[in-house]
């Protein structure tokens, strides 16, 4: 059987430190960010950012994940990586999570404790202008029948 190269020796050559940030120029999963090989086939993959961090840095503390400051997904520089837990790093990036989080609904009203439903996945919902949904599918479904 052949003998593995270690991780950093296939890891640096892959890495574009030209600029700002460093570009993994290896293999990137669906979502953007760059994977190595652990060592065989059948050891599975790391995301790279969180190598170059163990190598360089060090451990990741125990509850955090590393957020990308630059918002480039292939950076793997150590610089531009902070841990943060998993609700601030939901919170700085997501576009779902609403950055900041809305205070109103599309239609102006408050999201106040009175005024909002739990909506599923969705999040939440504005109480007032689902009540006025409800109060027009009613309406039609009364004139259809």
């Amino acid at each position: 059987m052949r003998a593995v190269k270690p991780i950093e020796d296939r890891l640096f050559p892959k890495v574009d430190a030209t600029g700002i940030c460093w570009l993994w120029t290896g293999a990137k999963a669906r979502n953007g960010y760059g994977v190595i090989n652990k060592g065989r086939r059948a050891d599975g993959v790391s995301v790279v950012h969180r190598v170059v961090w163990e190598l360089l840095v060090g451990p990741i503390p125990d509850g955090t994940e590393l957020d990308h400051v630059c918002r480039i997904r292939a950076c793997c520089n150590p610089d531009h990586l902070e841990p943060v837990t998993r609700t601030v790093n939901v919170a700085r990036g997501s576009r779902r999570a609403g950055a900041p989080r809305k205070t109103h609904c599309k239609n102006g009203h408050a999201f106040t404790p009175e005024n909002t439903l739990p909506n599923g996945p969705r999040g939440r919902a504005c109480r007032k202008c689902m009540n006025a949904a409800n109060r027009r599918y009613r309406a039609r479904k009364k004139t259809a029948a």
